[in-house]
């Protein structure tokens, strides 16, 4: 979408038709497939795949964004439906890229709704914001019992190369969580560079990116966390250069939190506990798909 010049520009192509990628996974003759799936340009499903491990059947889901990126103005949706018993793995061909804006933003909303024992794992690739990029992105996830939602979300602040990093106007990120249509799990991060001091000890601080993997199910508690923690200590250089931490939300959650100075150090701790978590919930080996990073 063309760079908006005004704020009336910017307000008139908010109403207009977001892009969109909605999919229902099912099972079909035992096999999960998607079953239904409707997108508009430039969003796509790029490619399925069948996994089969330990007698488990999984489908592996790609999706693509054929454009350079998020520009000012534009609204991306997707909506996820995974339904009873089928597990599925859905992931990204690359960054999720956010281009300056003006007066207008970027926004980005996402719903995950898992049906009864269905599991998802969406591990997106990370989301970079250029310089005075405007960036709202909002995530819903819905449960139903049984069902088990992992997912991670890497943050970088803009093209450090290019001397970008915190250089972007606002990043405004909803995570909101439901058990069988009961609110469990709130949090909200809202970053302004130019009004926040985002380099003290309490933000950042030395870091420049932050991320999280978090587990959504009624099968998981403290317990878990513990696990998952201990997991993690038992391979101390993956977190060589991180900071990280794990902690059990209120209710049927599980969240690891990790700042470092560096994309790639972060996905190295999440993919970790990635793993610790498929042992655990699922008794299932690493999954790798696109990259053996």
């Amino acid at each position: 979408m063309r760079r908006l010049s005004s704020a009336a520009e910017a307000e008139e192509v908010s109403v207009l038709r977001p892009a969109e990628l909605c999919v229902v996974a099912g099972l079909v003759y035992g096999r999960p497939e998607l079953i239904s799936r409707y997108h508009t340009s430039p969003l796509k499903i790029a490619k399925t795949f069948q996994l089969d491990g330990n007698g488990t059947k999984q489908l592996a889901v790609v999706q693509m964004d054929g454009s350079p990126g998020l520009l000012e103005g534009d609204r991306y949706r997707f909506d996820w439906r995974v339904q009873e018993n089928v597990r599925v793995y859905a992931t990204n061909q690359a960054y999720t890229r956010v281009h300056p804006c003006g007066e207008g933003e970027s926004r980005l909303t996402q719903r995950l709704a898992l049906e009864r024992n269905a599991v998802l794992e969406w591990m997106p690739e990370p989301v970079m914001l250029f310089k005075d990029a405007r960036f709202a992105s909002e995530t819903e996830i819905d449960l139903a019992a049984g069902a088990i939602c992992m997912a991670s979300d890497i943050f970088s602040p803009g093209r450090l190369s290019r001397g970008e990093s915190f250089a972007f106007r606002t990043y405004d990120n909803r995570v909101t969580v439901r058990y069988n249509g009961e609110l469990v799990h709130y949090q909200r991060q809202r970053w302004e560079p130019s009004h926040m001091p985002l380099r003290s000890a309490g933000c950042f601080g030395d870091a420049t990116h932050i991320g999280s993997f978090s587990i959504f199910s009624d099968r998981v508690n403290a317990s878990t966390a513990a696990s998952l923690r201990e997991w993690l200590n038992a391979a101390p250089a993956l977190a060589e250069g991180v900071s990280w931490g794990i902690s059990h939300t209120a209710r049927y959650g599980v969240v690891l939190q990790a700042a470092g100075g560096a994309a790639w150090r972060l996905e190295r701790i999440i993919r970790a506990a990635w793993d610790g978590a498929r042992k655990l919930l699922l008794d299932e080996p690493p999954l790798r798909l696109l990259r053996n990073k």
